[in-house]
């Protein structure tokens, strides 16, 4: 028989698997998914608006589409899920006055999100969301979101919306209220870990890099 068949090497594997696990930037694949985890985000947002218990608790699973969108899409596709979703749920469901600090402190919570899960030295999906669902909590969360709403509140709509001391509270103080909502950031991130298996199996995870001397 003059045919040959070829032989599976383990590099060819591993490079049939990079490249079917790889999403472009800008690709038909790419979009369609960006799409996708948007659709979903809104969907979730409309759901945490209607859990809305007051003006700094929301029961939002939302925290968790944010973190698949950017661990799959990157950093770009998690900043862009960020900015449509917010920026929709804020023209179209509006709940008061709209302030574009908070749509721009999503967007970077997408776009933080999307680095420390592509750049983050460690070759395990789970410490990387765990990692970035952490940081994002903390300091988008808990503080930049408190921040960018006490300032415009305070500053631009003169609002006297603050809990203790009125318009005057200190950002410390408004912050304390903000405490629950960073829990309810943190308990998305084991929903988000348990996606992971099927994201994983269903090969639309970015391939994890090899580390020197590996």
């Amino acid at each position: 028989m003059n045919n040959q068949q070829e032989i599976a090497t383990p590099d060819n594997i591993a490079s049939d698997k990079v490249r079917s696990q790889a999403l472009k930037v800008g690709t038909t694949k790419w979009l369609a998914h960006a799409a996708l985890f948007t659709a979903i985000a809104l969907l979730l947002k409309v759901i945490g608006q209607i859990g809305t218990l007051s003006d700094n608790f929301k029961l939002s699973p939302i925290y968790t589409v944010w973190l698949l969108s950017a661990a799959m899409l990157g950093p770009i596709g998690g900043m862009t899920v960020c900015f449509i979703s917010d920026l929709l749920i804020a023209l179209v469901f509006p709940t008061g006055v709209f302030n574009p600090f908070i749509t721009i402190v999503w967007t970077l919570y997408g776009l933080t999100a999307g680095l420390i899960f592509k750049y983050f030295p460690v070759k395990s999906y789970t410490v990387k969301l765990v990692v970035s669902g952490v940081i994002c909590a903390v300091l988008f969360t808990f503080i930049l979101d408190s921040l960018a709403i006490w300032g415009w509140c305070k500053y631009y709509l003169n609002l006297k919306s603050y809990f203790g001391n009125g318009k005057n509270a200190v950002f410390g103080v408004y912050m304390l209220t903000r405490l629950l909502q960073l829990l309810v950031a943190l308990a998305n991130i084991p929903v988000a870990v348990a996606l992971l298996p099927a994201l994983n199996k269903l090969r639309l995870l970015p391939p994890l890099k090899r580390q020197k001397g590996e």
